[in-house]
């Protein structure tokens, strides 16, 4: 199962999973990890999100599949932590990573930011080859939490993210210059309880 995998097509399923509210959903299996994405998924789940893959990798994780498949949008500093663990599969080289029933929407939004050429990702209707059944993670997922952060802590893991999308392609820069701006000066700010507006 930790095996890298290829693709090949599958039967979409006939009905879509029913809305819920934004959440991080997580469940390890004989060293398989399931991260599924439910709902917006902004820079409020990329803690939570941050949180669920770095806990598969302390298990000790052969294969960590992200499932997008209830994902409603993205914005930049999600995408920047989808791109920091894309960074992380590359140079640990210990675990496979795969993104899974991504919709056109999505796609097109990692395309624009340089991420498929970093990324392993499955449009819906195809999964990657030796994959095996899903359906025992599934049955165990759990939601993850995190700490919500806030002022120049929330600022500093904004930056991080869209610092991150700089170094997947080098295009961004000029996408983030006056976002990384702006949120390096936020980082000097105490924290007030106050969100930063999110970029994008």
């Amino acid at each position: 199962m930790g095996r890298r995998p290829e693709g090949r097509n599958v039967t979409a399923p006939v009905q879509p999973a029913p809305p819920a509210a934004n959440r991080i959903l997580a469940a390890s299996v004989d060293g398989c990890t399931l991260v599924a994405v439910v709902g917006k998924a902004t820079f409020r789940l990329a803690p939570a999100f941050k949180q669920a893959t770095q806990a598969a990798r302390l298990a000790g994780s052969e294969l960590i599949v992200v499932d997008m498949g209830q994902c409603l949008s993205m914005d930049s500093t999600f995408m920047g932590g989808m791109a920091s663990l894309g960074f992380a599969a590359q140079k640990a080289r210990d675990f496979a990573l795969v993104f899974i029933n991504l919709s056109p929407s999505a796609m097109g939004l990692l395309k624009g930011l340089g991420l498929l050429r970093l990324l392993k990702t499955y449009p819906a209707g195809a999964l990657p080859e030796g994959l095996g059944a899903l359906e025992a993670l599934i049955a165990n997922l759990q939601p993850v939490t995190a700490d919500e952060l806030a002022g120049s802590d929330l600022a500093a893991f904004m930056y991080d993210a869209h610092e991150t999308l700089t170094r997947a392609d080098s295009a961004n820069l000029q996408k983030f210059k006056d976002v990384l701006s702006f949120l390096r000066q936020d980082m000097g700010a105490p924290p007030s309880g106050s969100a930063p507006a999110s970029p994008c």
